[in-house]
């Protein structure tokens, strides 16, 4: 259980890490982290940060579980950092199926930008269901 959550996105000089508290969550607890934005300029502003939970079964093409969007009001001077926390609460789609032999579910941060651009990245996140 070393592994931990990697997420980074790098756009010119902004940075954006979302930081799992736990990426091995056990079944009645959330979800929990903080998204750090680094280096965000007046022209460079940032619309909406996405995070999404899909679920990947037998390698096929993921399904999303969960949404949660983050309006971003006013800007960051350019040696600030903001932070954001978050709190997902999993429910009964996290779960895997009966007819599932792997399942494994993956964290997405999706960055808009208000030029239109729109940058992500993912890892794994590990939920127990054993109660």
């Amino acid at each position: 259980m070393a592994k931990k959550f990697n997420s980074s996105i790098e756009v010119k000089s902004i940075k954006i890490d979302t930081i799992v508290d736990h990426p091995y969550i056990e079944h009645g607890i959330n979800l929990s982290g903080t998204i750090y934005i680094d280096g965000v300029h007046d022209y460079e502003q940032i619309e909406n940060i996405k995070l999404e939970v899909f679920k990947v079964i037998n390698g096929k093409v993921p399904k999303v579980v969960s949404k949660h969007s983050i309006e971003l009001v006013g800007t960051v001077a350019s040696k600030d950092m903001q932070m954001i926390p978050f709190e997902i609460m999993p429910d009964e789609r996290w779960l895997p199926d009966g007819e599932e032999e792997m399942t494994t579910l993956i964290l997405r941060t999706t960055v808009l930008f208000e030029n239109g651009s729109e940058y992500n990245d993912e890892d794994e996140i590990h939920f127990d269901i054993e109660e």
